[in-house]
């Protein structure tokens, strides 16, 4: 088993914790009074949808691949598995531009100084400095804190987007077997070539014997990206959204 008992235990915790959050932020952003069309618009269709596909997504991810696996997928759970991270991944990124939208459209779409803010800049990152200029020195502060956070979800987006789609490895062979994997992958080889399909049957399911399942999940090899554990990851995320959300709620209820 990947996961100590301990760690199995915290991640229940923080599972079963997903589902009334999920139902606050719909209510809070469905249900908030605002002023102008467009904000009430990101308000109360965008953030929410990408809220209720992130929430269906870790349900799918943890029914699909439970975290106290320890049996290799099939090529079709590995599929699913990664067809709702990659989703969780887009929506999680979407959501807190629709965040900076809300508040953006909400105050006027103007720096500190009363320039106008191009929308290609409207977002919560580290990089769009003019919509955190507008903000409040103890929420400026708390983003700022997020930075790294913000940085690792960019990498996994634009990585999905522009360069190698995200990849759950189907399992992960220990160093001790290395030899043995290969000399059974030679064996394979050999098989195929007389066209002895039974003994290739017989060598591949021994050479699977030998692999370990990882819930681990990364784009790159070549650009020396690291594995990200996805059950932990999808958890952390939804509760840092969830942590923004709720800050962003304050701050336009105070400006308002």
């Amino acid at each position: 088993m990947y996961f100590t008992e301990e760690a199995l235990e915290q991640l229940s915790k923080s599972y079963s914790e997903i589902e009334m959050m999920y139902n606050d932020l719909i209510i809070n952003f469905t249900y908030l009074d605002l002023k102008n069309l467009r904000a009430r618009e990101f308000a109360h269709h965008g953030f929410p949808r990408r809220v209720k596909i992130m929430h269906r997504c870790i349900t799918n991810v943890f029914d699909q691949i439970p975290p106290e696996r320890t049996e290799i997928p099939s090529r079709d759970e590995l599929s699913d598995a990664t067809i709702n991270i990659q989703s969780f991944i887009f929506n999680t990124f979407g959501a807190m531009d629709n965040l900076a939208w809300i508040w953006i459209a909400e105050n006027g779409q103007k720096r500190a100084d009363g320039t106008p803010i191009p929308k290609e800049h409207i977002g919560l990152g580290p990089k769009n400095t003019s919509v955190r200029a507008t903000l409040s020195h103890d929420f400026k502060g708390y983003l700022n804190r997020l930075d790294p956070w913000f940085e690792h979800l960019t990498t996994l987006r634009h990585a999905l987007a522009h360069r190698i789609p995200l990849y759950i490895p189907p399992y992960v062979i220990q160093k001790g077997d290395e030899s043995a994997y290969r000399d059974l992958e030679t064996r394979m080889s050999e098989a195929i070539k007389r066209r002895n399909f039974n003994e290739y049957d017989k060598l591949s399911v021994a050479q699977l014997s030998l692999g370990n399942f990882r819930p681990w999940i990364q784009h790159s090899f070549g650009e020396g990206a690291i594995p990200v554990v996805f059950h932990a990851q999808m958890l952390a995320d939804f509760k840092t959204v969830d942590e923004v959300a709720k800050k962003m709620l304050k701050e336009i209820k105070e400006r308002s």
